[in-house]
């Protein structure tokens, strides 16, 4: 059983071939589709079959719509989702891994280091209404999860004369919680 979720992203990594994205490109764009990505991903799970492999994938690379949906798809699969090492899959394709530390920021590029950052009394409510705690990563003083996201395969534009793009490969272990 095998799963593409290529979900609907901010697109940045088709600036290559497609300079236009900047036009309309801002960084409140990750943010609005985040919930979104982390829904599909989420049916995509529900829809697989134990021992199948899902293929969950961007053409950006904001880390809210890339590693941040992954570590909350799963967390909230508590196990049942395992993401695969497949780093020596395609020993031709160069890569590089998938980060854990991200800070998220705004369209203004006010920086929100934690998720109580942006949800301080003098930011409008609209605003801190957008914000999820699973846009940000997991801390050492957190108590969220830790997850392997350096088994994310971020692929740069250079490194293959491409468009760039976030695989993240997700074997499903058992049915899902709940």
């Amino acid at each position: 059983d095998r799963i593409i979720c290529d979900v609907p992203c901010s697109g940045d990594g088709t600036l290559r071939k497609i300079p236009e994205v900047w036009k309309t490109w801002h960084p409140n764009y990750g943010i609005k589709l985040h919930s979104l990505q982390l829904q599909i991903a989420m049916r995509g799970a529900a829809l697989l079959k134990c021992g199948g492999l899902m293929c969950y994938s961007t053409c950006t690379f904001n880390p809210i719509e890339d590693e941040a949906v992954v570590a909350e798809l799963l967390t909230r699969c508590r196990g049942a989702l395992e993401l695969v090492d497949a780093s020596d899959w395609l020993p031709q394709l160069t890569w590089k891994a998938g980060i854990s530390k991200w800070i998220v920021i705004d369209d203004d590029l006010k920086l929100y280091p934690t998720f109580e950052s942006s949800q301080f009394p003098s930011i409008p409510l609209a605003d801190r209404r957008r914000y999820r705690r699973s846009m940000w990563p997991a801390t050492v003083e957190s108590t969220k999860v830790q997850h392997p996201l350096h088994r994310c395969l971020r692929l740069m534009p250079q490194y293959q004369d491409t468009g760039g793009f976030f695989v993240a490969l997700l074997r499903k272990v058992s049915e899902l919680p709940g």
